[in-house]
């Protein structure tokens, strides 16, 4: 029982990252940002009813993206990007090549992660410009950000 517990509580983590109802475009942001450091570690979500946590690792590939590792062996590639004091981290897929996006905070050992609502996209994105300045002009909204995911740093 503990080892399907397991399975599926990966399993809906992974699904949470690959078909949450975040946003999603075939175009990424500009890839202009360092890595944030604070982001790099394995990070778990809380232990719930003697079940083990899901893992997150977070490695830098190189001085701009990372590698996200889960613990369904599952590898996927990002970068961070700053707009307006807003961290986002911008998740390519594997199954389409469609990009992701995440707001992130980290703050100490804690890193919430929160959908991008897709409902606030007026009309298909058709270039990198227009995803950047769909950003710069609703990321203030109070309804931007969604849905939160709390993980904490592993030791």
């Amino acid at each position: 029982m503990k080892t399907v517990l397991k399975n599926l509580s990966q399993l809906v983590l992974f699904i949470f990252t690959l078909t949450s109802c975040t946003l999603e475009s075939k175009f990424g942001l500009p890839n202009t940002d360092k890595v944030d450091n604070h982001l790099i570690g394995v990070w778990t979500t809380p232990c719930i009813i003697n079940q083990e946590s899901d893992t997150l690792t977070i490695k830098s590939i190189n001085e701009y993206s990372y590698k996200l590792l889960f613990d369904t062996n599952e590898e996927l590639e990002a970068y961070s990007v700053k707009i307006k004091d807003y961290n986002i981290i911008n998740i390519i897929s594997n199954l389409d090549g469609n990009n992701l996006f995440y707001g992130y905070e980290v703050e100490k050992d804690t890193l919430r992660f929160y959908e991008v609502n897709p409902e606030l996209l007026k009309s298909d994105i058709s270039s990198q410009k227009e995803l950047n300045d769909f950003f710069t002009k609703n990321i203030n909204k109070h309804n931007f950000f969604m849905n939160a995911c709390i993980m904490v740093r592993n030791k």
